[in-house]
């Protein structure tokens, strides 16, 4: 698939898995710490955002467990990065929720973006393939 594709459908299940997170974050924030919700509704948003990669974006139907393996590095690191800008704006500006979530999440997208396109979602080299 040519990487415009697969970039448009990357924005798409991106506003499915934000739509997530948003939705969970939104709801857990008035009841847990900021940072204890959106780790929990990021995690939620990572699930769905690997079978929407896995299957939809990337169309990488066959299984691989070194592809999970990289997903969750990937998402443990995302994880880390989002939680971190969101909580660093709420430091810095209290008042702040909306700004901070948008600017997480933006922040985070780019970053997995990169990683999945050209890591844990590249394409398979068989043996045939390479030249030795």
């Amino acid at each position: 698939m040519d990487g415009r594709k697969e970039f448009i459908r990357f924005l798409i299940a991106g506003v499915i898995v934000n739509a997530t997170d948003f939705g969970i974050y939104f709801i857990l924030f008035h009841y847990l710490p900021f940072i204890a919700a959106k780790a929990i509704s990021f995690s939620c948003a990572g699930i769905v955002g690997y079978l929407m990669c896995k299957y939809g974006i990337f169309k990488r139907n066959q299984p691989s467990y070194s592809e999970i393996g990289r997903y969750a590095v990937v998402s443990i690191v995302a994880l880390g990065v989002n939680v971190i800008t969101n909580q660093g704006i709420l430091v810095a500006m209290p008042e702040a929720v909306l700004g901070a979530l948008v600017t997480a999440t933006a922040v985070t997208g780019l970053f997995t973006f990169v990683c999945f396109k050209w890591w844990v979602f590249r394409p398979l080299v068989t043996r045939t393939e390479t030249k030795d």
